[in-house]
């Protein structure tokens, strides 16, 4: 029989362990044991933990969207750790981008905005991508992080990796944006990505956490 994943729901596995991002709820959902075992090998015959996991909402019956970890592209450097890349980005876009990203969060819930993000990103990079475009990340994110030193709002990852997406793909530059998780305590993170080159923190940040949801 065929499983399938609600449009609004992600997942990685973190060693014997599911978790899962449910952006409908705006909750991360730990599943261990013999969910755990089921979601990785849905596709199977039904079972207990099957029904169970389509009565919670977060596996679907029939075809759809594949049921399969994130697929994520672990980074290997850090444009805020290259010292030789300089960098600026106006004051007043980081500040609209911002602030816009904030509202529309607070306004539609995170399902809403990163769909409207998805939009957003298809019609920016449907135009003819820049030449250079690695380094041209490299030094937006440089700018970015210069000014938002002087942004009077609390730094939350969130809006800020947000802002910062939405500065990189007006210019015509893939990025991905990704939520990770790591266990034990349990932590959630966004951060945002061109190719391996992370573009919102330091390397060692992110390294401890899994992508559970990628844009």
């Amino acid at each position: 029989m065929d499983y399938h994943l609600p449009r609004h729901s992600s997942f990685a596995a973190v060693g014997a362990r599911v978790v899962f991002l449910d952006l409908n709820a705006d909750r991360y959902f730990l599943l261990r044991g013999a969910e755990a075992e089921a979601l990785l090998a849905a596709g199977s015959k039904p079972s207990q933990p099957i029904e169970r996991l389509i009565t919670r909402g977060l596996l679907r019956a029939g075809p759809g969207e594949a049921v399969r970890p994130v697929a994520a592209i672990a980074p290997t450097s850090s444009a805020l750790e290259a010292p030789q890349v300089d960098g600026r980005l106006p004051w007043p876009e980081l500040l609209r981008h911002r602030a816009e990203a904030a509202v529309l969060l607070r306004l539609l819930g995170l399902q809403a905005t990163l769909a409207r993000m998805r939009r957003l990103r298809r019609r920016s990079l449907g135009r003819l991508q820049r030449v250079g475009g690695r380094a041209e990340a490299a030094r937006l994110a440089r700018g970015f992080a210069r000014a938002r030193l002087f942004l009077p709002a609390a730094r939350l990852c969130v809006p800020d990796s947000i802002a910062l997406a939405r500065s990189v793909w007006r210019r015509g530059i893939a990025a991905d944006l990704y939520f990770g998780v790591r266990l034990d305590p349990f932590a959630a993170h966004c951060w945002l990505q061109h190719e391996d080159l992370l573009l919102s923190d330091p390397l060692n940040f992110v390294a401890d956490y899994t992508p559970v949801f990628r844009l």
